[in-house]
């Protein structure tokens, strides 16, 4: 049962990121669109300022995960029970420092905002952030149902309530907007389906669960070491935020807004890419902490890794290989003119971060292991590579030495140093670990980007249409290609049983 929570569980956070990119590529246009550029320049502006409120979540989801696992794996249900608990109050202070820090910040929008805003707009812009900063704090107490859930290996039902949240959010838009036509109905719309969310993970973790959520005691040693594990995940989030926002910053101010445009397409595109594998990563953390606490073998765990990563490195492999024959294409038509920089930025930043992705289920091993510290200092000391080169090198080259300059840090901090790592801590070999996952599946990619390249200047026209003909073309390549010559047998008899059921 467990073994198809993680599966199903996968695939629909497949599901998820395919309405996530219809989201990205069709909703946002269509709000723009129905609101007007005044209105959604005020919902995004107030929307960024709210996201850095919300980094004050630290890691409670994914805290309470990994350790209602390890409570599973020892049978203890009392010291899980315990423990949420512990983290539901932590929670709650959490919740009122966030309530403190978004009083401090509405009494502050006027003095930043009221001379390049609007009366109108600093008054819709006050509306959009209390109800921003209540989603953000309920979405914290969320976070503490979610992780319980997810503790459990309840996967198929938090994807499904987040794919169902999500698509009625979508309808909601459709509906609700062409007749009110203003931003407070996007961020209401939002808290709502957060309150209904809540309500029904609530029913969830009582009745189908049965999860009590008691304090018997607080338990200091546990809570030292899970502060620190949620305090390094927060370091983390905050590193990687910066990371991902350093290269439009410099951009920003050393070329224009222009230049910032073309840049922030590709980070899209990039994103869209690594959300792919780190999808299946979340999944299998409870999995992952159990097998460890059961006492798995390095070479167990290595085959775990091969497993997964098999599975990552043939959606990943057939996405960089589409993307190589007809990426081009796709940012002519979706963008038109001016953004012909945004195809080969967007190699240079997915290309690297290809490997470090196909062997992410490493990075659930070393959060059950509590080994948190060397990646928090990798990505560290990586940032600031980036952060270096993306400063001295945009003044010469532009914005591909942002593009270079995260690459060569992805390849230092993520690729080198933390496979150096996995082989001396976790004692894995980190060479044939890529060779078994490589196998196969590479000579199938290579063979659909000959066909694609073919389909290139076989169908010359080009559209939509067209363009949707080339993808399903290389596509159907791509999976004739892995069921007679990509998957082993394993794999081929579990697709054949999972057919016939």
């Amino acid at each position: 049962m467990e073994k198809n929570q993680v599966k199903f569980g996968a695939l629909l956070s497949y599901l998820l990121i395919v309405i996530n990119s219809f989201y990205g590529l069709v909703i946002a246009p269509f709000v723009l669109g129905t609101i007007g550029d005044s209105e959604y320049g005020v919902y995004k502006t107030i929307a960024s300022m709210t996201a850095s409120v919300a980094v004050l979540e630290f890691g409670l989801s994914g805290t309470l995960q990994r350790y209602l696992a390890k409570y599973r794996a020892l049978k203890d249900e009392k010291s899980g029970y315990n423990f949420s608990a512990m983290c539901m109050i932590q929670a709650l202070i959490l919740i009122l420092l966030m309530g403190v820090v978004g009083v401090v910040l509405y009494f502050m929008l006027e003095s930043m905002y009221g001379e390049s805003f609007s009366v109108e707009e600093l008054h819709r812009a006050k509306q959009i952030f209390v109800v921003l900063i209540l989603y953000v704090m309920l979405h914290l107490f969320e976070n503490v149902f979610f992780g319980i859930i997810t503790g459990y290996n309840q996967f198929i039902f938090s994807n499904s309530l987040k794919v169902f949240a999500l698509l009625t959010k979508i309808g909601l838009y459709f509906i609700v907007l062409p007749i009110v036509r203003n931003s407070l109905a996007i961020v209401s719309i939002s808290l709502l389906i957060e309150i209904i969310t809540i309500v029904v993970e609530y029913l969830y973790v009582k009745m189908r669960l049965r999860h009590r959520i008691v304090l018997y005691k607080w338990d200091g040693a546990v809570f030292k070491e899970s502060f620190v594990y949620t305090g390094l995940l927060f370091i983390q989030s905050i590193i990687i935020q910066f990371n991902g926002n350093i290269d439009n910053m410099v951009i920003g101010a050393v070329i224009g807004t222009t230049a910032v445009t073309v840049y922030s397409f590709s980070i899209q595109m990039f994103n869209m890419y690594e959300t792919c594998a780190t999808s299946v990563s979340s999944v299998v953390l409870p999995s992952v902490t159990k097998k460890i606490y059961e006492g798995a073998t390095p070479r167990e765990l290595e085959e775990y890794i091969v497993k997964f990563g098999r599975v990552q490195w043939a959606v990943l492999g057939a996405a960089l290989g589409g993307f190589v024959c007809f990426g081009r294409e796709f940012f002519a038509l979706w963008l038109g003119d001016g953004f012909e920089d945004c195809y080969p930025l967007s190699l240079i930043l997915i290309v690297p971060i290809t490997f470090p992705l196909i062997v992410n289920v490493c990075l659930a091993i070393l959060k059950a292991k509590n080994l948190l510290v060397f990646r928090t200092i990798a990505l560290a000391y990586s940032a600031l590579l980036n952060a270096l080169l993306t400063f001295i090198g945009t003044r010469i080259w532009g914005y591909w030495a942002a593009a270079t300059g995260t690459a060569v840090a992805t390849i230092i901090g993520s690729i080198i140093s933390l496979n150096v790592y996995y082989q001396i801590k976790l004692k894995i070999n980190v060479f044939k670990l890529y060779l078994k996952i490589l196998r196969g599946t590479t000579l199938c990619i290579a063979a659909a980007c000959g066909a694609g390249l073919f389909l290139n200047d076989w169908i010359a026209p080009t559209g939509w249409l067209y363009f949707a003909i080339k993808a399903a073309l290389f596509l159907v390549v791509y999976a004739a290609g892995m069921f007679l010559f990509g998957l082993n047998k394993d794999e081929k008899a579990s697709l054949i049983r999972k057919k016939q059921q």
